[in-house]
């Protein structure tokens, strides 16, 4: 692993077998109520496990994308493309990171390679994202990267007795293009996501 200032990782498609790697992070309901909303009460490996196939499990034409940062092998941070629409040219950004690596600039480096993938590969116009209001990390990455907010569902995210409003946030294609190149030029000091060979091979800037 790198000194405290830069983390280089290994960024690579995720597979249904990490499943059980990451299954403790859904069982801290105060950390995962941050970004998931759908999942009150805790369930079986098996059952996350089947949760997440579709999502997953590759298809001639994949409606979603996953992909896993891994620190010296464990799984620090994970990023997707839902629901992706080749049609309309749009797809909805998740991501989690793990609490130990939070403001270390992970978030945004994962951000990077989603949205290359959704404009420069996939050929999106729109990703669209969505925060619990009081989620301010969240909303100071997706600051960075240009993303407007959009809208809101009022007191649509319940958690621990409150509501709180859920924010939908949006980037087009050509502002990720605009800011692209100040965006890793922040955190080229701070994080350095390494592709492995069954991922992309070129390098983030």
């Amino acid at each position: 692993m790198a000194d405290e200032t830069t983390n280089v990782v290994t960024w690579r498609p995720m597979g249904l077998e990490d499943i059980p790697r990451i299954s403790d992070w859904f069982w801290s309901f105060t950390d995962a109520a941050l970004f998931d909303r759908s999942l009150p009460v805790p369930i079986s490996v098996d059952a996350l496990r089947e949760t997440w196939r579709d999502s997953i499990v590759q298809k001639s034409q994949p409606g979603a994308f996953w992909f896993m940062a891994e620190d010296e092998g464990a799984p620090i941070g994970i990023a997707g493309l839902e629901t992706v629409n080749y049609i309309q040219g749009d797809a909805v950004l998740p991501f989690f990171v793990t609490e130990s690596f939070r403001k270390r600039g992970l978030a945004t480096a994962m951000t990077v390679a989603m949205l290359d993938l959704a404009f420069k590969r996939l050929r999106l116009h729109r990703v669209t994202t969505f925060y619990r209001s009081d989620n301010d990390a969240t909303a100071r990455v997706l600051e960075k990267f240009g993303f407007a907010e959009e809208g809101r569902f009022r007191e649509a995210w319940f958690v621990e007795g409150h509501r709180k409003d859920t924010v939908i946030a949006g980037i087009l294609g050509t502002e990720w293009i605009a800011t692209r190149e100040k965006v890793i030029e922040d955190i080229a000091a701070s994080c350095n996501l390494t592709f492995s060979p069954t991922c992309w091979k070129e390098p983030l800037g």
